[in-house]
């Protein structure tokens, strides 16, 4: 069976999924080059029949999400009348009528009268590429994103507590699941006028940083607020929100206050506040709501093998929090679980309403679920774009030992090979590596090749085999995918200083294994040899405010616009 499943909001992505594993996956803003554009993604779902060699008439079912329209960044400043008019309305209602998750089902009838003709429009672009469309399912947002991490779980317990976090997505903002047998039973869920995750996303705003976009940011800098001042800013936002006495497995707002609405409070009562010490109070106050409601979902249900979605949970300094707890028997972190999973999980729905067996979708590997490119399609790129350049292009048998090499010499190498990882996490087939102990070379990277904050931490891809070397995380979770920020050990501070957040010394690795990262595990391998440090600094390949690179084309465009010594394009090897 295959079905394709299609998200056409923030980050608009396409996957398609056969006989229990997703075969591709890719976001439209790889191809566009605008980053987290939202949209349509018929780019994007042309290019995982290319990449798979399947035609449209071969997809069996279609799975889309969302139920109502999901906005972009670009539309996150002006809201809608339906956004406004309920705006209007905090000012009379009782507070307890705000707050309640009765309002999910209400505004959920009418937005799919209101959205009908939008779902209309998305089917016949479908058709209009070829696709049948009996079988077009729309899922709701956060059955999508407990889906991904439900079915993909590799530890499949009996039962299994699924938790979804985020900003907004038909009307919720958070839910407690329970999955069982191949089915999921939601316990509860969060109306979006109680939404954490958007709060935290106005207060990144408010700092002058891009909404829906660089939370990372407040995040990375929040270590270096004095815990003084972060705390008396902190006291202030948990006034506003607080969890529910009546029910724990709610969070709830506790002001009149909507979305944009919170902008002016801020205007009062954080003007004159030093920026650090506002995002050190937004990350605390985030923690302090998140880590209680996962709690008390622990306690009333009795689960500890937890299975999380949603772009809340793109938060690796919460999860490490979460991954703490006693009670935590098992825990698995959907990567890259912001919007851009939920067309995997809407792929899976799918194949579910045509009866395919929920046991048969396979644990979760590796996501290098993009595009890969053959020497003719190299070839032709450097010849176009680097002919005259004046630059040393070798084509290498041994091309980890080259590039192992230029670690050891301090050089920054660009990495292009296999198969492009899906998601917002690098994870060496699309990545910018370093020599770690060289703390100079943050500087090089932030400025002549990211271009980004100075205050932003980088993160080690490490061997395995240095885990506990390295890191304080639990022997028990794996990590191959960047999605929790541990402390670290004395030993990591010597070995990959460079490779840690420069505070607070936490860091973001991504664990390697030689199953699952043979070439990259090969590299690093290579480096510890030589040096006897079991990891290397590892970056997304790419510019700030630019998506991860794609094509060979877009390695040589960043390569000629940035600082890199070095880059690899599978066998060849281009220095400056």
């Amino acid at each position: 069976m295959l079905t394709l499943g299609v998200h056409d909001g923030h980050t608009a992505t396409a996957c398609l999924f056969e006989d229990g594993e997703v075969i591709a996956c890719i976001s439209e803003e790889r191809l566009n080059r605008i980053k987290e554009w939202s949209g349509f993604p018929g780019a994007a779902i042309n290019k995982c029949l290319e990449i798979t060699r399947k035609s449209p008439a071969e997809v069996n079912a279609i799975g889309i999400c969302s139920l109502l329209p999901q906005i972009g960044t670009e539309y996150w400043f002006k809201p809608n009348r339906y956004k406004r008019s309920f705006s209007y309305l905090v000012k009379f209602l009782p507070k307890r009528a705000l707050q309640s998750s009765r309002n999910i089902g209400v505004i959920k009838k009418i937005g799919k009268h209101v959205f009908r003709s939008r779902q209309r429009q998305t089917i016949d672009k479908l058709a209009g590429m070829g696709f049948q469309t009996k079988n077009v399912f729309f899922f709701e947002h956060h059955l999508a994103h407990a889906a991904t991490a439900y079915f993909t779980n590799w530890h499949a317990p009996e039962k299994t507590l699924v938790i979804t976090l985020d900003g907004s997505g038909d009307a919720v903002c958070a839910t407690i699941n329970i999955g069982s047998d191949g089915r999921l039973e939601r316990i509860a869920e969060v109306f979006n006028y109680n939404s954490i995750c958007d709060f935290y996303t106005r207060v990144t705003y408010f700092l002058g940083m891009k909404p829906m976009s660089h939370e990372y940011k407040v995040m990375g800098m929040a270590p270096y607020a004095s815990e003084k001042e972060r705390q008396k800013i902190s006291d202030q936002f948990k006034k506003y929100f607080r969890i529910s006495e009546k029910n724990p497995l709610l969070f709830l707002n506790n002001t009149r206050l909507y979305k944009w609405q919170f902008m002016k409070e801020f205007n009062k009562s954080l003007l004159g506040k030093r920026f650090d010490w506002i995002a050190g109070a937004v990350q605390d106050f985030f923690e302090d709501i998140a880590l209680d409601w996962v709690k008390n979902a622990i306690k009333a249900t009795g689960l500890g093998d937890l299975a999380l979605s949603g772009g809340g949970f793109m938060n690796v300094k919460l999860n490490y929090l979460i991954s703490e707890v006693p009670e935590v028997k098992s825990l698995f972190i959907f990567p890259s679980c912001g919007d851009e999973s939920n067309p995997i999980g809407a792929s899976f729905l799918a194949a579910l309403e045509l009866g395919f067996p929920p046991a048969k979708i396979a644990p979760l590997g590796m996501v290098y679920w993009g595009p890969s490119y053959e020497r003719k399609n190299i070839q032709t790129a450097i010849n176009n774009k680097l002919s005259g350049s004046g630059f040393k292009i070798n084509e290498e048998k041994d091309v980890n030992n080259v590039l192992c090499q230029n670690l050891l010499e301090g050089k920054i190498i660009g990495r292009f090979t296999g198969r492009m990882e899906w998601g917002a996490r690098a994870l060496g087939n699309r990545s910018i590596l370093a020599d770690p102990r060289n703390q100079k070379i943050i500087h090089k990277i932030n400025k002549a090749i990211k271009m980004r904050d100075f205050w932003m931490p980088f993160a080690p891809a490490i061997l395995q085999e240095y885990r506990n070397e390295y890191l304080l995380l639990r022997k028990d979770f794996r990590c191959p995918f960047m999605t929790i920020a541990s402390d670290t050990k004395p030993r990591a501070w010597d070995d990959i200083p460079a490779g840690l957040h420069p505070f607070d010394k936490s860091s973001r690795a991504q664990i390697l294994d030689p199953e699952n990262h043979d070439s990259f595990y090969e590299l690093v391998s290579l480096f510890e040899k030589q040096t006897g440090v079991g990891g290397v600094l590892n970056t997304s390949f790419n510019l700030h405010g630019d998506p991860i690179v794609c094509s060979p084309e877009d390695a040589i465009d960043t390569f000629l616009k940035s600082d890199l010594d070095v880059l690899q394009l599978e066998n060849f090897i281009i220095e400056k």
